[in-house]
């Protein structure tokens, strides 16, 4: 049973990889305990994961109100974690119906049809980067990681909600601290950034998604209240560059390291689709995500839990689990598509998704395209610093003309 294990200790620099399989061990869930002794219950199982995300609220619920030690006082409320989430009003962390009202009023915005507008402006920025990576590989290593993946999804979010370029890089810096889970006031320092952005937005509106948010707002205080259009701006902005960042920057590691899977898309085996879906359950971005809470007594994967009980989705385990994936833990692209979890599942699923998929079906081909020689370079990069978030701190390759440079990691 899950809870006569020792509690499994998360850290700075965990590799979430390593994680998976471990937590995964500790059954359908695992107390885990965070830097600071605060502790809380993954849940582990694919199966167990997937009925808690699709159950009503009368089991599970989003409001940090619930949490029982949190009301007791036996947790700092400044814990970086804890302060992403309790008494937030974004769509992650409210329940029906106040969640399905706010979703309602943004999801035009994130459509299929609508985000496939995206895709000249996507493409453009996609080909102005690797204009820049090819530029600058004949002269040094680059950093993928930092010179493509990162700024792609950072001006494609920023350009729909209407972030001025000049404010990206602080929002960057901001974003990455918070969603780290490690720095005290991360969180209202990013706050206060949006703050200040939908002030301006108010006296300077413009076609992006904050001003019509905004407009939304100040038509009707009973559709969106002024936390909840923060909050709500502050989640996409968030979840809009993180997740994506990170699984560009895994995805186009995965493949260097594994050649041969490569190859079969080079060859026409493998389309890049099916890849793609091969890369997202494998390196999922989103590894630890809070918050949920128990609402009463229930039992998870068959274990009880008391009501007021913290509970973390872990979906790199489940996502690794083999009852549902053979070979869990390979990477295998030639696999037949299976439901991984990476943009979550039931009425909180990832309201991004049409852009994520636009992101990725666009970058990693055109990555492998225009950079055919280069390979990695230098040992390989421990995991960001991030108690939540999966991929590589670095990602430096080297371009054909620089092969004397050092050796690839690639296996086969």
């Amino acid at each position: 049973m899950a809870e006569h294990r020792p509690p499994v200790v998360l850290a700075p620099g965990i590799s979430h990889a390593d994680l998976a399989p471990d937590l995964f061990a500790h059954g359908p869930i695992a107390q885990v305990v965070l830097p600071g002794g605060v502790k809380l219950w993954a849940i582990t199982h694919h199966d167990a994961l997937k009925e808690a995300l699709n159950t009503q609220p009368d089991d599970f619920v989003r409001n940090a109100a619930y949490w029982r030690a949190l009301n007791d006082g036996e947790i700092d409320p400044a814990h970086p974690i804890v302060a992403m989430f309790n008494g937030v009003d974004s769509m992650l962390q409210t329940d029906d119906p106040d969640h399905k009202r706010v979703r309602q009023l943004v999801q035009k915005a994130f459509t299929r049809r609508g985000i496939q507008k995206l895709q000249p402006r996507v493409a453009a920025v996609v080909a102005e980067l690797l204009d820049e990576v090819e530029t600058a590989g004949s002269e040094r290593v680059v950093d993928l990681k930092e010179e493509f993946a990162v700024p792609l999804p950072i001006r494609v979010i920023s350009e729909l909600l209407g972030i001025p370029a000049e404010d990206q890089a602080r929002a960057h810096d901001l974003t990455t601290r918070t969603l780290s889970g490690l720095h005290e006031g991360a969180v209202d320092e990013l706050c206060a950034f949006i703050d200040a952005t939908i002030e301006y937005k108010r006296g300077h509106p413009d076609e992006g998604l904050i001003s019509q948010m905004i407009a939304v707002r100040d038509s009707d205080d009973a559709r969106l209240s002024p936390k909840e259009l923060r909050d709500n701006v502050l989640l996409f902005y968030t979840a809009g560059y993180e997740t994506t960042m990170g699984v560009i920057t895994s995805g186009v590691q995965a493949l260097l390291e594994h050649p041969g899977q490569m190859e079969l898309i080079r060859t026409g085996q493998v389309e890049w689709a099916q890849a793609i879906e091969e890369i997202l359950r494998w390196q999922s971005s989103a590894a630890l995500i809070p918050m949920m809470f128990t609402a009463r007594e229930v039992e998870v994967g068959g274990i009880p839990l008391p009501k007021g009980e913290p509970l973390l989705l872990a979906y790199m385990a489940a996502n690794r689990d083999p009852q549902v994936f053979e070979r869990a833990n390979d990477f295998d692209i030639t696999r037949e598509p299976a439901p991984h979890l990476a943009f979550g599942h039931g009425v909180h699923r990832c309201l991004g998704e049409p852009l994520a998929r636009l992101e990725l079906e666009i970058a990693l081909p055109a990555v492998f395209e225009r950079l055919r020689d280069m390979h990695l370079w230098g040992q390989r990069p421990g995991p960001a610093p991030s108690l939540m978030m999966n991929h590589p701190a670095s990602l430096r390759v080297v371009l054909a003309r620089h092969v004397g440079l050092g050796a690839s990691m690639a296996t086969a």
